[in-house]
């Protein structure tokens, strides 16, 4: 029998029905863009940033036109006209003159809001000002602060801000049994092996997920019913500033090492 029943629920891209915990976050953020205020969206890896803003965006009137644009895969200016200009796919533009008139011509029929995740990995990042001149809304997500510094000083000006704090060992816990419930073999797991991985992440539910996820493939591929505190990975002590899929690596490496 395999302990993970619903792999899915377990994947990065995965995104529950009901966030918990950012409650008064999602509020906020669904009352600025209402109210055609852009807005940054901060706060460490793993806190529900993305998430949150893929359920605020499906809560905006079905009129509105939304983008979703993740910088890291998108980072010129052309790339992004593309995604986010409706009729892209199905007209030959050129040049960002073509299609930036294109856009215009969308945007003086519809309302648009536009996501850009990472928005620090943008190549172009004047094109965050010609979208607030066109009068689009915008969400910018980022993990450091310090971010918003590469923004100049009339655009920071017109961004309400976000932060998202961590998640509580308690709230953690919460997040991680309600995803183990929907994804696991009941009996598969229990609470104290929850909690452990709870501890090692700290409030990173990102980080919380993929430990348990790994965590389950290590016990499967031992033909194991149970998951036991030994089949989670090791990532204390990384000397290093590293992303949580980073630190993942590096304890699976760690773990080959010493076998």
């Amino acid at each position: 029998m395999s302990i993970i029943t619903n792999p899915e629920i377990l994947s990065k891209n995965y995104l529950p029905e009901k966030l918990l915990y950012r409650e008064k976050e999602k509020n906020e953020l669904l009352s600025n863009l209402r109210n055609f205020m852009s807005v940054i969206v901060y706060g460490t890896p793993g806190t529900g940033k993305t998430s949150l803003v893929k359920h605020v965006f499906k809560s905006l009137d079905s009129k509105v036109l939304r983008s979703y644009i993740n910088c890291t895969l998108y980072q010129t200016t052309y790339s992004i006209l593309k995604e986010v200009t409706p009729r892209a796919k199905f007209i030959f533009c050129r040049s960002n003159y073509e299609l930036l008139k294109e856009l215009m011509r969308e945007i003086k029929q519809r309302r648009l809001v536009v996501c850009f995740d990472n928005f620090e990995k943008l190549k172009e990042k004047d094109l965050i000002k010609k979208f607030l001149l066109l009068g689009i809304t915008l969400v910018l997500i980022t993990d450091e602060e310090e971010n918003l510094l590469l923004l100049p000083e009339d655009v920071r000006t017109n961004l309400a801000r976000i932060k998202f704090e961590p998640y509580s060992l308690e709230q953690t816990f919460d997040i991680l049994k309600s995803r183990a419930e929907k994804a696991l073999a009941r009996w598969s797991y229990s609470d104290s092996l929850l909690k452990k991985i709870a501890e090692k992440c700290k409030g990173n539910i990102a980080l919380g997920i993929n430990l348990l996820k790994l965590a389950a493939i290590n016990a499967e591929s031992k033909n194991k019913k149970t998951i036991d505190e030994s089949d989670i990975p090791q990532i204390e002590d990384c000397p290093l500033k590293l992303s949580y899929d980073e630190k993942i690596l590096l304890g699976i490496l760690k773990e080959l090492s010493a076998s």
